[in-house]
């Protein structure tokens, strides 16, 4: 949007007007914003990962990969508590009273432009669990071969009547964690094979949305937001045989664009809680060039290791899941439940029903956060993993506090987008062109004058978000 002398160009200072006076024209000219982006727009400034909140040897590793990877502070940080959370699983829970137990489940959304390296950190601080779904997909194929052979040899059998039903070979389970394009049946079904939990990790969150498509998307939605919220999953279809999930652990992770997200958080998806329960990355960066120098993923290993080691956390005693139960030490507790008392004091305050939901999930986040910042340091062998100390807490308040102001970061973008923004100059230049109300045989003059033909202004004037035909000949701009 600017020249080579770093001023705005000619098209950057037109959509900058219309940005501005839709924000005016949207707010009476009242002024309920936190800071100003480079475009003018009113905006809450993106909040600060925490990254003191980590044992050293993270800290480290994640500056080395934003200088040498060009990953990112904030992307890798909140991939790192994802796959942290993913490798922990259903082996952990945390107890805050008898009746109530958290695990580890968390919804984790990196928003970024094109080039920013969003996707990069997410996908290899997940390799060593991919490592392992790699091991043990060989490992069934294999089986699989037997398997195979042991059945063509039951059903020779069988017509001989040599074996009865209860003879026949049982197929072999594939345990996998990460998931990508599944509908809520498939995930279903992968996790009752797997009861330690499953990762979906979609690339382009978009992709997940269009799979709530596919069925009813209230039934999907209900599906995930139920399973977040540690509820049986039960999925029951006509054509195949009934599943149930009892203790469900699936974490969800994966990458958006900005402009994505009025469809992330359309107004159906907050009805029952289900963006409250997203967790949002979205720092102020910019796509950088290559690093010219060798690259080096050396300083990954250690992560690895410490992945491992969560991944060799025992969940279950037979076919039953077993976690271990971690209670809180006095003071750690007592710090998280001050800490708490505080955030319900914020939000008592405020007008936004859909805020308040912000807060109350962020409280429960800050539950969960808590026990995975302490496997965290224990798996880098800081800490051990009997109780919650008041350091995991600590450094769990403070991650919540980074996702409630991301939250809300995320809330004002929506709020400052316009359908502006992505018009192409011809078009925009048409668009303040016309005045706010219009006949169309006068706005073609107008259009025809700016460049644009007929036909294209014909499909300009269809689209609903910038145009209300009052009747016939006549329209009205709506921005």
């Amino acid at each position: 949007m600017s020249d080579v002398n770093g001023s705005i160009g000619p098209h950057a200072v037109r959509l900058q007007e219309a940005r501005v006076k839709n924000n005016a024209k949207h707010t009476n000219g009242r002024s309920e914003v936190y800071g100003n982006d480079a475009d003018g727009m009113k905006q809450r400034a993106a909040p600060v990962f925490p990254l003191d909140v980590f044992p050293d040897a993270v800290q480290k590793m994640v500056r080395s990969a934003d200088e040498l990877l060009n990953y990112g502070l904030e992307f890798t940080s909140c991939s790192l508590l994802f796959a942290a959370a993913s490798a922990i699983g259903n082996s952990c829970v945390v107890e805050m009273h008898s009746d109530w137990l958290e695990g580890v489940t968390l919804w984790m959304v990196m928003v970024g432009d094109p080039g920013t390296g969003k996707g990069h950190a997410l996908k290899r601080v997940l390799k060593e669990i991919d490592r392992q779904d790699a091991t043990r997909y060989k490992l069934w194929i294999d089986e699989m071969k037997v398997y195979k052979r042991a059945l063509a040899q039951f059903n020779r059998d069988r017509k001989k009547e040599l074996v009865s039903d209860a003879d026949e070979p049982k197929r072999p389970v594939l345990k996998k964690m990460i998931l990508s394009d599944v509908t809520p049946e498939k995930m279903a079904r992968v996790h009752a094979d797997n009861l330690r939990g499953i990762c979906l990790y979609v690339d382009k969150l978009a992709g997940w949305l269009q799979t709530f498509n596919r069925y009813s998307s209230g039934n999907a939605q209900k599906t995930y937001t139920s399973a977040w919220s540690r509820s049986p999953v039960i999925v029951d279809r006509v054509q195949s045989d009934s599943i149930r999930v009892d203790v469900p652990c699936i974490m969800v992770g994966g990458t958006i664009q900005p402009k994505i997200l009025p469809e992330l958080m359309a107004e159906s998806r907050s009805d029952d809680g289900f963006t409250h329960r997203l967790l949002f990355c979205f720092p102020n960066v910019e796509a950088k060039p290559w690093n010219r120098r060798q690259q080096d993923l050396s300083q990954f290993n250690g992560w690895d290791a410490a992945l491992k080691k969560l991944l060799a956390l025992p969940y279950e005693v037979g076919d039953e899941v077993m976690p271990q139960v971690l209670k809180f030490t006095p003071e750690a507790k007592e710090l998280l439940h001050n800490w708490q008392e505080i955030i319900i004091g914020e939000s008592n305050r405020l007008r936004s029903s859909y805020v308040k939901g912000v807060y109350v999930k962020i409280g429960q986040y800050a539950i969960r956060l808590s026990l995975i910042m302490q496997l965290i340091r224990y798996a880098y062998g800081e800490a051990g993993k009997d109780r919650i100390d008041i350091r995991s807490v600590g450094g769990a308040i403070k991650l919540a506090d980074y996702f409630k102001l991301s939250h809300l970061q995320i809330c004002d973008v929506i709020d400052n987008q316009s359908p502006l923004d992505d018009l192409p100059e011809n078009k925009l230049n048409v668009y303040l062109a016309l005045p706010n109300e219009f006949k169309k045989a006068d706005g073609l003059v107008i259009a025809v004058k700016q460049g644009m033909a007929q036909r294209t202004f014909d499909r300009f004037l269809q689209k609903k978000e910038l145009f209300r035909k009052k009747q016939w000949g006549d329209y009205e701009k709506l921005l």
